[in-house]
Formats: structure tokens, sequence, C-alpha cells
């Protein structure tokens, strides 16, 4: 009967496919990877399955046959039993205390044949964790990896090696069933940490930085340990019920497991260019990032996921925060075109709007090659530092050899033991049960702290206090330069929160929304100040704005407006109070604004911020991208708002395009 049981699996899929009928289905390109993943998980509990039913009849009639001999030796042939002697009665109680000893140990298999036993399993558990989960976890996250996953190869393929190696060798060491418990324990754990990883984590979001609300899923907390424990327990419950389908299980599972997450990587490979990318050699660095010219200034801070509704909290604690901004004033109706980094950052700074439909790599590298901002503002004399992160903003540093004067040649290093280190424990976040979680939660912002520059100077990095020290350390010169145009992004309002209202580094759990929007502020009022010490503060012109507005989710629709913080200061204010004003601004606006400070004709760019009144009736359009998720869709929702943007019942759906 168990001969047949591929035969009869084999029959029951075909039978399943010829009795399948045609459907029209989207298929979500976030799980289509994982096609062959969820097949592959089918057959292994088919097998197991049908093994166990088949293996468990046939129980059934050898307990069935041995209770019919039982029963006749009690009926006829208790008259004939011999007396046992009394010294072989002894020699048995020796005998069953020694098995009792050895029951756990005793084993007929060398330990040579152990190790080839615990080898599949250790190999699965690593490579799952530290190769191919790494590998999806890069391939995931495209759009935040600052580095090349090509260098990180040798590295995590040797500690799997290594770990797979020690993790065999230690089971090894165990016998009889301490040996068959462990093996088991391995299968079932690699078994979870796969299972985990690729199904089971629907709903957390992307790797933003973006606190978890963990008390309002304490249910599926429990939910979730529950099927680690049937996971897990699975092997024993094989081994428990028959040795022979547990070897094979044994071999098999870890097979299957490796082979599918290598079949899908090389077709992740293959299939997205921007796994091949090489290390660049240059890097946008933070030279000249504390000059500014003696003559005509446009500098423009990038607070990123600043939201009007930081601001309002920030005034309600301290009503008079915002009356130093000299000059200034503030849009209280802005939008931004786009709810993410990216492409926010980089459509304002090219015009080149995007389509959700392109790659993004193609589109970073079309919009940098076709947009005429940055080109119109260096042909008109303007030095252009552009201090930006890679891979949100731009593909490579290449792509803006023309473009940015804080283009550095060279290949910035990267803290390896630190990359590998932040990876492991990011790809834990993403591995272990939902309960374990809060102790491995982390963002993908990190990574872009891990670079350095040796000779040559710091490549730029998201770091908002490392930003303020050099101020305080180094302080604005001015330099002999016409014109200077600055764009320099923060982290701002976004999590995860790493300084205070002095904009004092603390650690995580800290601060807070209130405070660190407090500490982006301390630190632009000191970098004013030293301009007006250096007496540039009256020519120039001064934005202070976001990339985006705070939104609530990237998977599900917004129930809040998202109404960007905005301030500007013209060229030639000094010495008037903050003011307000409602018109109808977006950041389609920006370029125009620019374009008016530099001289330039902005009739392509359209109006500029204070070229439109408080009363103008405006459409403005919102593109915000809710990425897949439980087994959702990625959708594109286009919002048309008219009025004011701080009132959500402005924002009229106005169209939804189901994403690649």
């Amino acid at each position: 009967m168990r001969r047949k049981i591929p035969a009869i699996i084999l029959l029951l899929t075909g039978l399943f496919l010829a009795r399948s009928q045609t459907v029209q289905a989207y298929i979500d390109p976030a799980t289509t990877t994982y096609l062959i993943q969820i097949v592959s998980a089918l057959v292994i509990t088919l097998g197991v399955t049908a093994g166990i039913f088949f293996n468990r009849i046939r129980l059934f009639f050898l307990n069935f046959r041995v209770s019919l001999g039982r029963l006749w030796i009690r009926l006829f042939a208790k008259r004939d039993r011999l007396p046992v002697p009394a010294d072989r009665t002894l020699r048995t109680g020796a005998n069953e205390k020694i098995d009792k000893v050895s029951f756990l140990w005793a084993d007929r298999r060398s330990f040579r044949e152990r190790l080839l036993s615990a080898l599949p399993a250790a190999a699965s558990l690593c490579f799952t964790f530290f190769v191919f989960g790494i590998f999806e976890l890069y391939a995931g996250n495209l759009e935040d990896m600052t580095f090349s996953f090509g260098s990180l190869v040798g590295p995590l393929i040797l500690i799997a090696s290594a770990g797979t190696v020690l993790i065999a060798l230690a089971s090894a060491l165990l016998r009889g069933r301490l040996f068959d418990l462990t093996l088991s324990l391995l299968l079932g754990l690699g078994l979870s940490l796969y299972v985990q990883a690729n199904f089971l984590n629907a709903g957390l979001g992307r790797l933003t930085g973006d606190a978890v609300a963990w008390e309002e899923v304490t249910g599926k907390m429990a939910a979730n340990l529950t099927l680690w424990t049937l996971l897990i327990l699975l092997p024993l419950l094989v081994r428990f019920l028959s040795g022979k389908t547990w070897r094979r299980l044994a071999f098999i599972l870890p097979l299957i497991l490796v082979g599918t997450q290598l079949i899908t990587a090389i077709f992740s490979y293959a299939g997205e260019p921007g796994l091949r990318k090489d290390r660049s050699d240059s890097y946008l660095s933070r030279q000249g990032i504390y000059e500014v010219a003696d003559g005509n200034n446009i500098i423009v801070f990038i607070l990123d996921r600043l939201d009007n509704r930081f601001l309002d909290l920030v005034e309600s604690d301290d009503p008079h925060f915002f009356d130093r901004l000299d000059g200034f004033t503030r849009f209280t109706n802005n939008t931004s075109r786009y709810s993410q980094t990216f492409p926010s950052v980089t459509e304002s700074l090219t015009g080149v709007p995007y389509d959700f439909k392109e790659g993004y790599r193609d589109y970073l590298k079309r919009a940098w090659r076709e947009g005429s901002f940055i080109p119109g503002l260096k042909e008109a004399g303007f030095t252009c530092k552009l201090y930006l992160t890679p891979s949100q903003a731009y593909d490579e540093a290449r792509d803006l050899s023309l473009l940015a004067d804080n283009l550095a040649k060279g290949r910035p290093e990267i803290d390896t033991r630190k990359l590998l280190a932040s990876l492991i424990r990011l790809n834990a976040y993403r591995s272990v049960p939902l309960a374990l979680k809060p102790f491995y939660w982390t963002g993908s912002q990190e990574f872009s702290q891990l670079t350095h520059a040796a000779p040559g100077p710091a490549p730029y990095e998201l770091d908002d206090p490392l930003f303020y020290d050099g101020l305080l350390n180094q302080g604005l010169k001015v330099t002999a330069d016409s014109g200077n145009f600055i764009f320099l992004h923060l982290n701002g309002s976004h999590p995860p929160f790493t300084m205070d209202e002095q904009a004092q580094r603390v650690q995580a759990g800290n601060s807070s929304y209130l405070l660190q929007t407090k500490g982006c502020f301390h630190i632009l009022y000191e970098y004013l100040d030293q301009l007006k010490a250096v007496r540039q503060y009256a020519g120039s012109t001064i934005i202070i704005t976001g990339d985006h507005g705070a939104r609530s989710s990237d998977v599900l629709p917004p129930e809040a407006a998202m109404v960007t913080g905005l301030f500007v200061k013209p060229a030639g204010r000094e010495g008037s109070p903050l003011e307000f004003n409602e018109a109808p601004v977006s950041s389609d606006n920006f370029r125009a604004t620019v374009c008016q400070a530099a001289g330039l004709d902005q009739g392509a760019c359209g109006p500029g911020y204070f070229e439109l009144a408080p009363d103008q009736q405006l459409p403005r359009y919102v593109y915000h991208r809710l990425f897949p998720s439980g087994g959702k869709p990625g959708r594109l929702l286009i919002y048309r708002i008219l009025g004011d943007a701080g009132d959500f019942n402005n924002w009229q759906l106005a169209g939804e395009e189901i994403l690649p």
C-alpha cells in the first residue's frame, strides 16, 4: 500500500486538474514570487498526511492481529506456562533498570550517520534565515537599501555554512531519542521560520520605522504562537507515528525548503535589475553643507513627514514656539503630490511625474536625465548642492554627476560587521513569532548611516543630530559664489525618534513626534541665527517644508487629511513677524517659487506660492500608494481636493488603479 502512495497523490492531482475550470483572477505580484513555495508547502502537507493516514491503517491491522494472539495465549496457553527461575527474574529486573537508563541514549546509528542525518535540517535552518531570508528582505525593500547585496553574499553564505556545521555537529553528539527529538525540533523550527516570514506577516506594513501598536494584536499573537507550536511539533508527531516516514521527512523537507527558496531567489535576481547593481564609484557627500554664498542663497529644508498635525501639536504645547521664524509666511493649506518620500523628493527636483506602473529604478534614472529644473539653475550660475539619500531620491550618484556640486568620486566604505548585524536583526523581526517581534522592531533608515569614506569627504546620511553637531562645531562659512541652491533632506518628524527638543541624540523610546519636531526647529533656529551672523539672512530665500504629510498606514486608505507643513521666507524679508496664508498651494508650486527667487522664467513651472489667493478654488491632487498586503494587490488612490485640505470631507476619491 505504501508504495502506491505517490501514484495515489498523482492520480488525485490529475483528477483535480481535469475538473478545474478557468477563472479570471488577479495575482498579487508580491505573492507571485511565492507560488512555488505555496505549492511546495502543499506537497509537504499532502505527503505527510497521506503517509500518516496509510501508516495508521497498517498499524491498526497489525495491532488487531497482536491483540488476537494475546487473547489466544491467555485462553489456551496459561496452563502450559512454565515457572520462571528466580535468577532469571533478577536478571530481567536488572535489564529493565538498564533499559530505563539507556531509553533516551541507546542508538545503533554511528556518529557519522547521525551527522549526515542532521546536516540537511541544519542547512535548511541556517540558509533560510541567514541567506534566503535576508535576500528576500533586501529584494522587498530596494527603495530603502543604500548598498549592493552582492558584497554580502560571501559573508552570509560563510555565516550560514558555519552555523550549519556547528548545529549538525552538536546534534550528532546526541544519541537515540534525544537525537531524534533535537532533529525534529530543528525541522519544525526551520519550517516555522519559513512559514512566518513568507505567509504570516500580513498587516505589519513596511519597515518605515513607525511604531507598531502591539497591544492591539495580542489575540493574533496567541493564535500565531499556537500555530508555531503546531508547526514545530509536526515533525515530532511524524516521528512518534512512523520512524520510516520521519526519516524521509528529515531529508525531503529541508530539500524542498532550500530548493524552493533557491529557485525563487534566482528568478527574482534575474527579473529585478536593482538586485544586480554594483557599488557606485561616486556618492553625494557632506561637502559644502555649512557653506553659503555671498549673494543669492536659495535654501530648502525638507523635514521628512512634516505634517500640520505635528506643527499644531508643537503650537499647542508652546504658542510662541514659531515666533522666531523672522520674515516667514506659514502656508496652512499645502499638499504634496505624493504621500511618500519616493517619488516626492525626485519629482520636486526634476518636475518629472512618476508613473506608478514604472519600475522605481527606471523612473529615478529617467527623471534625473529628463528634468530641466536643476540644469536651469546651473545655467543661471547657481551652485547646486543636493543632500539626498540614495534609493529613495536617486539610483546611482553618477546620475547626478552634472547636477550636484557635492558629488564626490570614490566608493564609500560600508561597515560590513554592523551592516550584517542590522540585517540579521531586521530579518529576525521578519521571521520570529508575532509575540517576539517587539524585541526586534526597527526601521530600514539605519542602513543609510553605515557608510563612510576614507579618504575624502563623508557621504551624506539622514542624521539630524550629526548635522546639528557639525553646525555647532564648524559654523556657517561664506564663499565667493554668486548664487547657491541648497536642498537639504533631514529626518524631520519621521520615526524612529532619535533626538529630543534640544536636538540631542537619545535612545529609542525617549522621544516623540512633539519632541522630535521641536528638535528639528531647534536645529533650524541655530542655522538661521548663524545665517544672520554672517549677514546672509535678508537676501536669502528659505523654504521649510516636508516631502509629504503623515499617513496612518501604507496598506490602508487614509482616514484623515495629510497636509504638509510649509514655511517660506522670500529674499528681502527680515524683521517682520510670522504671517499665515490659507492659499491652496501644493508641491507643484515649489519649482516656480525657486525659479522666481533665482530670476528665471517660471512660465513652464506655473505660479509660485505667493501668487495664489486664499479664496481661490484650485483643485489639487494627491497620489497615495497602498502596498500589497494580506493577499490584496497594491493600489494607487488618487484624491482630488477642493478647498481646505485640512478638512478630510474635501478629499474626494477621483481614481483608483491596481498596481503591478
